[in-house]
């Protein structure tokens, strides 16, 4: 049994914030009920690549839910979706401010049926201010919050960053959100509404440039700081093969166990001094030229230097820690085969995380849920028209 075995939520969200938000809940045994449009679904559901009809996206993002493919433009998809809701303790959306009010299952109706009901609603600038209506990506919030302007090199232009930093921070945002409202409600019976906005997310993602700002006015930019590049031991070192070491010696004892491993002691104390850091720069990038990444890799072993190799995707899920920790999960399901997707990054040591199930086809759910519902006659296509 999963720590969230009994909580059910239904999840009308789709791509990428939601479904992962959802996906960690399933993970610990809540029973996610994937509420989608007939006939074509979540997007995602598309995205290649493809495995016997399964795309990987959906097998990642949507595994151990169900799903139920209804319209809730009709007063049957809105009958279900009440019937649902009354035993339900979460409803999950991620439309634009205003489409649940016009569909007549927002949470002012939802509260009615169910005063315990937990409302999560995941968009992109929340629900008032000047963008609330606008349809942007995760680059436009990172762009607007001020990350993209602190990416990349000094001299050049701003980098797009390399995850979907809002949206994948948004999820955990909403995850624990949910649990703490679930909380609420056990003990005073009573639900909320939460609101995850993309954009304030990205926000936070920046204590570090915030304390700068607000304490002496410090504007943060790509090269200016130490979190951006200004300093010789937070930095990226090319090796003498093409690739690059990762250097994160922020603290004297590393910073001097790197200096010692380098043969070059005498730029222990020059961190010290702010001025220096520019030579230092210079100085180690002469040092990383002079062995392959595997040498240095190999070199630097065991010593306590905060260093690493810049590895790609296929490296990193072959890297022996990542298999240590078990974050490659192999499954294997009758309809789709045998695939992998990344593992369970949270470890309980009473009440893991568990595959359950894999990623439902569209309304695979359908005859189950709708019989539950009370539908005796419960068909593939009733509340779908």
């Amino acid at each position: 049994m999963g720590a969230l075995t009994g909580i059910r939520v239904l999840d009308l969200t789709r791509l990428l914030p939601g479904p992962y938000c959802s996906m960690m809940l399933a993970d610990f045994g809540a029973e996610v009920i994937k509420i989608e449009e007939p006939l074509q679904g979540d997007y995602a559901r598309s995205f290649t690549p493809m495995q016997n009809g399964f795309g990987y996206w959906h097998l990642q993002l949507n595994r151990n839910k169900k799903s139920l493919a209804v319209n809730l433009k009709t007063e049957e998809g809105r009958e279900i979706f009440f019937k649902l809701l009354a035993k339900s303790d979460v409803v999950m959306e991620s439309y634009r401010p205003g489409v649940l009010a016009r569909l007549g299952i927002d949470y002012a109706e939802a509260r009615k049926v169910n005063p315990k009901i937990v409302y999560c609603s995941l968009n992109g600038y929340g629900s008032k201010g000047p963008r609330v209506n606008e349809a942007d990506h995760d680059i436009n919030y990172v762009s607007l919050a001020g990350i993209v302007s602190m990416s990349g090199d000094k001299d050049g232009k701003p980098a797009i960053p390399g995850v979907l930093m809002a949206d994948m921070n948004a999820a955990s945002l909403a995850a624990f959100s949910i649990l703490a409202a679930l909380r609420h409600a056990q003990v005073t019976g009573e639900g909320q509404e939460i609101e995850i906005a993309l954009y304030n997310t990205a926000l936070t993602l920046m204590p570090g440039a915030a304390s700068l700002y607000f304490g002496e006015g410090f504007v943060a930019e790509r090269g200016n700081n130490w979190l951006t590049g200004a300093n010789a031991n937070y930095n990226i070192y090319e090796t003498k093969d093409g690739r690059y070491m990762a250097v994160g010696a922020l603290e004297k004892k590393f910073w001097s166990n790197l200096c010692a491993a380098l043969g070059r002691s005498e730029l222990t104390d020059l961190t010290d001094d702010d001025g220096s850091h520019e030579m230092l720069k210079k100085e180690l990038a002469l040092e990383f030229l002079k062995k392959t990444l595997k040498e240095w890799t190999d070199l630097l072993a065991g010593k306590d230097t905060c260093t690493t190799p810049v590895l790609d995707f296929a490296e990193a899920m072959a890297a022996e820690q990542t298999l240590a920790n078990e974050m490659v999960l192999e499954a294997e399901d009758e309809e789709v085969g045998k695939y992998r997707q990344i593992g369970f990054p949270m470890k309980l040591s009473v009440t893991p995380a568990e595959l359950f199930r894999r990623a439902p086809r569209l309304g695979e759910h359908n005859q189950e849920i709708l019989r539950e519902c009370g539908f005796d006659d419960a068909s593939e296509e009733r509340g779908k028209r």
